[in-house]
This record gives structure tokens, C-alpha cells and sequence, in this order.
């Protein structure tokens, strides 16, 4: 049951924090509210480390 909490609470934090991003992107003004390469890049990095991060601590729980 925890492997599903431990899940489901990941999915839910990198969802807001994608969520964060985008109203923050849509705030900015016009002329900047297009998301970098490098934004683009370090957001991919986080979703990527988190889900590694996700997968051991399951595999580790096990």
C-alpha cells in the first residue's frame, strides 16, 4: 500500500511543480513568456531525477 502513496505522491508533487511553472510562464509579459531551451532542459532533469528517486525508494521498499 505504500509503494501506491509513495507513487501517487510523487506524481501529484511533479505535477505541481509543472503546474507552478506554466502559471508563472503565462504571468510573465508577452514578449517573455515563452519557456527556454535551458528552462526546458533543468525541468526535464527534475521530472527525470524524481522518477529515478521514485524507482529505487519503490525498489528499496520491497
Amino acid at each position: 500500500m505504500e509503494h501506491i502513496a509513495v507513487a501517487l505522491a510523487t506524481v501529484v508533487y511533479l505535477a505541481l511543480l509543472l503546474l507552478t511553472y506554466y502559471a508563472l510562464l503565462m504571468r510573465s509579459p508577452p514578449g517573455y513568456n515563452k519557456p527556454t531551451k535551458k528552462e526546458l532542459a533543468v525541468i526535464a532533469l527534475m521530472v527525470v531525477a524524481m522518477l529515478v528517486f521514485l524507482s529505487l525508494l519503490l525498489s528499496g521498499l520491497q
